[in-house]
């Protein structure tokens, strides 16, 4: 047992840590580790800011079927298709919704779109730094859009 503990202190007196040639490769292959995984990184980080939008839009959507089942949300112009738009703010700031020609518990213009947003659920504190929307086209049958391609077509009576 002598033995051992005197080879241990001969041990670690000779012991100087690590050579620079070691200290190099190592934070080489962190280089290349964090070369690899930033670009998958971003990715999911923008896909977040789209999760935001896309969860608020589906909401959204969730609450003008309930409301035009019960005709509390109709359009103002039968003529004229109304829209509810889901987006981030200038793309970059906080979820609104915005109601076009539609009337809400027979209300219209800002007063509609108030009492929607509130009723609707979306929590306007959260902020997205997205382009991507949503439009609900309400004609007689909702339909959905992200960012311009039709995506969901769900008919009402």
């Amino acid at each position: 047992m002598k033995v051992f503990f005197t080879n241990l202190r001969k041990n670690s007196e000779n012991n100087k840590g690590f050579s620079l040639v070691e200290l190099i490769i190592v934070i080489a292959i962190m280089v290349a580790l964090v070369a690899m995984l930033a670009p998958q990184f971003t990715r999911y980080v923008h896909k977040s800011y789209d999760a935001v939008v896309t969860r608020a839009a589906e909401d959204v959507l969730a609450m003008a079927k309930a409301e035009a089942a019960f005709n509390k949300l109709k359009q103002v112009d039968e003529d004229t298709p109304g829209t509810i738009t889901v987006r981030a703010r200038n793309g970059n700031g906080p979820i609104e919704i915005i109601l076009e020609n539609l009337e809400y518990n027979k209300k219209t213009g800002n007063e509609a779109q108030t009492e929607f947003e509130d009723n609707c659920g979306v929590d306007s504190n959260k902020s997205s730094k997205t382009s991507t929307y949503y439009v609900i086209t309400i004609d007689g049958s909702i339909h959905t859009q992200s960012g311009g391609p039709e995506v969901e077509i769900n008919e009402y009576s």
